[in-house]
């Protein structure tokens, strides 16, 4: 806590910002209100311990178990002063406005590279009749800690045994999370991450290479909006009668990099109308064509900007026979409410729907659009917006083979508002010969990156969520403070190595 001095010039707050200025969510409250001005601000200093411990019988005091962390609460004095009674309702007016929200992110001047979490709890009553008061209100924080504004990276290199290892750095007070980014630059099976306190294994560290290429094959791999090219332009299998007059064209960069998108819609009255593009599944490396276990993914940006917008986007596998045999499609067509569905085909027949809101904070935005389609035997499996949906097609279903793959960028009927981001991002597809998906060997291709959220002890591989390639006995370790060194281990055959690189974000009491 500082001394409070007064500054006597109390007409405006425009100059230096006090030392425990407080930004609310990015944005100094004396920047935001005229005439508002921290006087000072308690509890950020030492915080207060909860001992566990056990009484044994009638000996002498107890049996030290260990201690906690207690919930913090900050409170922040404030003065605020204007020249007429309606501005000085105004400003408390926008007071409120900034302070009533939850879990808010608060920055103090004097500290500007870290940050709380809280929300304001109680207020102190300032006295009426005046247009100078002084007051003063609380941020409870159910987390106790503060945290670094930045996240620190590390990057692993190889060490004088040829091990790859990273040294993270935590120069907080407190043992943090770690997130690791690992960039595949070939094919692997296992990953290993270990540190003196724990250990994280992926995958498989007996699989072996000489088998691997024989079982699993990624057949298509498109990267780039210009990869479509291969695909042959208004064609599609698409199991519903839609029509295919529309045209694609290439946007961006939008967030980095560019996207396929519709061009030309086409026409049709009283039909989904669109551009369409279809592509033959090349034979694997042992001659055959069709894929009769396979998975196929997708990366789509699906996002509204009014109400009143309609679209669709579909991937749809047609099999050998030249027939439907299962799609994804995702489409809003009520004009009179932000809904859209997602909607699970198998064998021309949908199977399921759900609803979602593709709003800027929904499931298929440019980071979160990751859909999948994958099958085994009369088993289907449908991945998106983070879940996992199983179907059954018919008995028949399970020797049929996928041939071509479709997709298909449409407008509903006369509605003249398409959907604002309806975008293509990457699509691959791997063929499966065995019988359980689980079991395939050479889980990681190149090109694949896997992330490893660390405060949530969750993989994800190509932004999908991929839990079961976790080894049973992981605990995800932490950094405590000081160094840590992370040792991190792949299949023999992975050549060259993945990219590994460390995150954390520093935390202090």
């Amino acid at each position: 806590m500082y001394n409070f001095v007064d500054t006597v010039n109390h007409n405006s707050n425009v100059g230096i910002l006090p030392a425990e200025a407080v930004s609310i969510n990015g944005t100094y409250i004396e920047n935001k209100i005229e005439g508002y001005q921290t006087l000072y601000v308690t509890g950020r200093e030492l915080l207060e311990s909860e001992v566990l411990e056990k009484r044994i019988g009638n000996a002498d005091g107890a049996e030290y178990q260990g201690k906690r962390s207690v919930s913090r609460i900050i409170t922040v004095t404030y003065r605020l002063m204007a020249g007429t009674p309606r501005a000085f309702r105004e400003k408390f007016n926008a007071l409120n406005l900034m302070l009533n929200q939850e879990q808010i992110k608060f920055v103090f001047n004097d500290e500007p590279d870290k940050y709380f979490i809280g929300t304001k709890s109680t207020i102190d009553e300032v006295p009426g009749g005046r247009l100078n008061v002084i007051g003063s209100f609380d941020i409870y924080c159910a987390d106790p800690y503060k945290y670094s504004v930045v996240e620190k990276t590390f990057n692993a290199a190889k060490n004088s045994s040829g091990i790859l290892e990273a040294t993270i750095v935590n120069n907080g007070t407190e043992a943090v999370p770690i997130d690791y980014t690992i960039t595949h630059k070939s094919e692997n099976g296992y990953i290993g991450i270990v540190t003196k306190d724990g250990v994280i294994q992926l995958g498989d560290a007996g699989e072996q290479d000489g088998v691997t290429r024989q079982k699993t094959q990624q057949l298509i791999n498109y990267r780039t909006p210009e990869a479509y090219s291969a695909m042959t332009d208004g064609q599609g299998i698409l199991g519903f009668n839609y029509l295919k007059n529309g045209t694609f064209k290439i946007v961006g960069p939008y967030e980095g990099h560019k996207w396929l998108a519709l061009d030309n819609v086409g026409s049709g009255e009283d039909n989904w109308h669109g551009a369409s593009k279809m592509v033959t599944i090349p034979a694997d490396s042992g001659g055959v064509v069709g894929a009769q276990n396979f998975y196929v993914q997708a990366k789509v940006w699906y996002e509204t900007g009014l109400i009143s917008q309609a679209g669709m986007l579909m991937l749809s596998i047609g099999d050998t026979a030249g027939n439907h045999l299962a799609s994804i499609r995702i489409a809003k067509y009520e004009l009179g409410k932000n809904l859209a569905y997602a909607m699970f085909d198998i064998e021309g027949v949908e199977k399921q729907r759900i609803s979602f809101v593709p709003d800027y904070k929904g499931c298929t935005t440019h980071d979160k659009g990751e859909i999948y389609i994958r099958k085994s035997g009369r088993k289907f499996q449908f991945y998106f917006g983070g879940g996992v949906y199983t179907l059954y097609g018919s008995t028949a279903s399970a020797a049929k083979q996928a041939k071509y793959i479709s997709i298909f960028s449409a407008q509903r009927g006369s509605v003249k508002q398409l959907v604002t981001r309806m975008y293509w991002d990457y699509l691959f597809f791997r063929k499966d010969n065995v019988n359980y998906w689980y079991d395939i060997p050479n889980r990681y291709q190149s090109g694949d990156v896997v992330y490893i959220n660390g405060a949530a002890s969750k993989v994800y591989t190509n932004g999908v969520i991929s839990q079961e390639d976790e080894i049973v006995g992981s605990n995800y370790p932490k950094a405590p403070p000081g160094e840590t060194k992370v040792q991190f281990l792949f299949s023999d055959f992975a050549d060259p190595a993945p990219t590994i690189t460390a995150k954390i974000r520093e935390a202090y009491l």
